[in-house]
């Protein structure tokens, strides 16, 4: 996953989206094209939200996350069309 294929520059802030989840709704900010800031450490989408859910099993990062309220998948699919 690149945020520069989603038109999401450097700075901008996403939230992490799991209802079932404590941690629904916390925000993060892109230090970079694959990463992102939380709590002052990088982080990958992935890891963090692995971190967040609290398990280590295999899952896809940008499905947890929006961007001004769109999910990081459904504007990356959009942009690819």
């Amino acid at each position: 996953f690149a945020f520069s294929l989603c038109d999401i520059t450097i700075g901008e802030q996403i939230e992490f989206c799991c209802p079932s989840n404590a941690h629904d709704g916390e925000l993060c900010t892109v230090v970079d094209d694959k990463h992102v800031e939380y709590n002052a450490m990088r982080w990958s989408l992935t890891a963090l939200a692995k971190y967040l859910l609290g398990i280590t099993k295999a899952i896809a990062g940008p499905r947890y996350f929006k961007y001004k309220g769109e999910w990081l998948n459904d504007i990356r699919h959009r942009l690819d069309a």
